[in-house]
């Protein structure tokens, strides 16, 4: 029998991967503000759904969250293109706008003894208690309502990226080639909104605001540390955001406390990680390969000096005339051309310094790839 911690843990890593297939796109094309404005608008039209429906369980949310989440990123678009107000400015107005008024719709119906409601449920979900919304058929308990519902949305998801993956590559990647083929950025603006909705909606229940936009944003930012390549990006951000699911409900659950706020900090130290130790684009190892760089220049510098002037002077002598020309500490200069010598590209004989074939050769080539001429 499937235990209901093992249950809970797929359904919140579903709504994960439904979340990140198109948070990888919104990321890729670089517009972050969708994923917030569908997230926050959807809020309005759930709220309507309970009135009608008594239920958070009901189609009716999908439904109509999809349709007010479509509509919010409707307004920000057709808002933008009559004034000079930037997306983002207008995205934070027309989406807190919806949200508020769903909040407001909603704590109206928080006492309502049919739909087990309570406002707390739209910041951090009903996590650990999707459980016991449960799908029967014939009196026989085929498993979590909220189950099937983001299985499905997330076939959904994939069928529609499957199907259109060419032109979602070609306007995320290369915007050059999308417009020599004469491809609408419009088709792919809808099918964004349809696959962003849904994945809004459907998660809900399970994951509220703040879980669904780190879902959407969280794995796909942090994936483009790692990689480039719109497919590899879809396949890390799923990565990241499953085993962030993992290492968060794993830490919640024995001790008790928020599982959506133990999921989202672990995506925020994914994140965070990612900025700083990334192989590529991480802070530290650029910090670090710019120092490399930086003593691979002042060695040129070093190499060039006693190439071109022929000092053919005692180590003592050189590091004391470089410093002074160069403004750089006695110190330095003395480690550089004793790493030199280590190096055998500066070798010492009778007292006096100078390059040996393997450092003339070295700085020549430098010269010449900088299109230098001595």
């Amino acid at each position: 029998m499937i235990t209901i911690q093992f249950e809970i843990i797929i359904v919140i890593i579903l709504s994960a991967i439904t979340c990140s297939i198109p948070g990888a796109f919104l990321v890729m094309r670089k517009n972050y503000y969708a994923a917030d404005t569908t997230n926050r608008s959807a809020m309005l039209g759930i709220s309507i759904a309970i009135i009608f429906s008594h239920f958070l369980s009901s189609p009716l949310v999908i439904l109509l969250g999809s349709l007010t989440a479509g509509l919010g990123m409707y307004l920000v678009k057709k808002i933008k293109s009559i004034t000079e107000f930037r997306a983002k400015g207008i995205s934070i107005i027309i989406s807190s706008a919806l949200l508020s008024l769903g909040v407001l719709i909603a704590s109206n119906i928080t006492f309502d003894i049919d739909t087990n409601f309570d406002t707390s449920i739209i910041y951090l979900g009903e996590t650990a208690f999707t459980y016991f919304n449960r799908v029967r058929i014939a009196g026989v308990d085929i498993g979590s309502y909220a189950l099937y519902t983001i299985l499905m949305v997330m076939i959904i998801n994939i069928a529609i990226v499957t199907y259109y993956y060419k032109e979602f590559k070609a306007d995320g990647v290369d915007k050059a080639y999308a417009a020599s083929i004469n491809m609408k950025e419009k088709k792919i603006d809808i099918l964004l909104v349809i696959m962003t909705s849904l994945s809004v909606s459907v998660s809900f229940q399970t994951a509220g605001i703040f879980m669904t936009s780190a879902f959407i944003l969280g794995p796909a930012a942090a994936a483009q540390f790692y990689t480039k390549r719109l497919s590899s990006m879809a396949l890390v951000s799923v990565f990241i955001s499953s085993v962030a699911c993992l290492a968060g409900f794993g830490v919640a659950w024995p001790a008790e406390v928020s599982i959506s706020g133990a999921i989202v900090s672990f995506l925020g130290i994914v994140f965070i990680f990612s900025v700083l130790f990334a192989p590529e684009e991480g802070i530290v190892i650029k910090y670090f390969d710019y120092i490399s760089e930086q003593k691979k220049l002042d060695e040129y510098i070093i190499l060039d000096i006693l190439n071109t002037q022929n000092m053919d002077k005692s180590v003592k002598t050189i590091s004391d005339t470089l410093s002074k020309s160069l403004k750089w500490k006695n110190s330095r200069v003395s480690f550089l051309i004793n790493k030199l010598k280590a190096e055998k590209k500066l070798e010492e004989e009778n007292g006096s310094i100078r390059l040996t074939e393997e450092g003339t050769n070295i700085i020549n080539k430098f010269m010449a790839e900088q299109n230098c001429f001595h």
